[in-house]
Formats: structure tokens, sequence, C-alpha cells
């Protein structure tokens, strides 16, 4: 767990809350609709990706949505954040998903040239308000 969540820390770039992400990873290895993906480079954790299942009612289906993908930044442009992506699109197929989804912050304009690239399209806003101060 450790290197997930330095993994991360890294994506979100800040140190998060060790015991919540603990309470809220272990939580989620019990959960058959969230899917937790690692990419292995020899014996070494480079990279995440979880993808999560739900049953919508606007979609009359399931949709699978990428809550995290990253790849720890000396591994980067090697190929394992397709690979993660590519078993992803899998997962997702193999459980009857319509869609795949993923939100990713405008900032992260490396991101999207990724999601662009794995043929995603940008096809929706997302809108968030803070309800913790």
């Amino acid at each position: 767990m450790d290197c997930v969540y330095e993994l991360i820390c890294e994506l979100e770039n800040e140190c998060l809350d060790k015991d919540a992400f603990s309470q809220i990873y272990q939580s989620n290895l019990s959960n058959s609709n969230v899917y937790y993906l690692l990419a292995v480079n020899e014996s070494d954790i480079i990279g995440f990706a979880s993808l999560h299942i739900q049953r919508l009612l606007h979609h009359c289906s399931n949709i699978g949505e990428i809550q995290e993908i990253v790849v720890s930044r000396k591994h980067q442009y090697s190929g394992f954040g397709a690979a993660l992506f590519n078993r992803i699109k899998e997962i997702a197929a193999n459980n009857d998903c319509s869609q795949l989804e993923v939100c990713c912050n405008q900032v992260r304009e490396d991101s999207h040239k990724f999601y662009f690239k794995q043929g995603m399209r940008n096809s929706h806003y997302k809108f968030t308000y803070l309800l913790v101060y």
C-alpha cells in the first residue's frame, strides 16, 4: 500500500492523510466494483490505476470510471500508462460497461494528451463544490 500511496501523492502533488488513505484503500479492496491495477517494472511498482464500475440511471447501463491512473515520473512515456489503460478497458468491457469515463484536472495538460492518444474524447464538463473547508 505504501507504494500506491506514494504514487497517488505524486499524482496529486501533495502529501495526503495516510491514515484516511489507508482506510479508503482497504475498504475499496473489499468492493467488488472497484479494481486496482499495478504496473510493475522488474520488482518495482511504478504505476497504479483504479477503475470503479457503477450502474447509472442516466446511462441505463454499467459505466467504468477511472478514478486514478498514474505512472512514476521516471517511467512516464515508456508504455506503462497505456498498458494500464488497455487493461482497464478490458475489465470494463468484461463487466458489460457501455462507456469508460475519466475526470482530469484542467491543469494536467499532459494527461489530457494521454487520454486523447488512448482514443478518449472530451465531451463533458465536471463541476465541483467544496464541502470541507
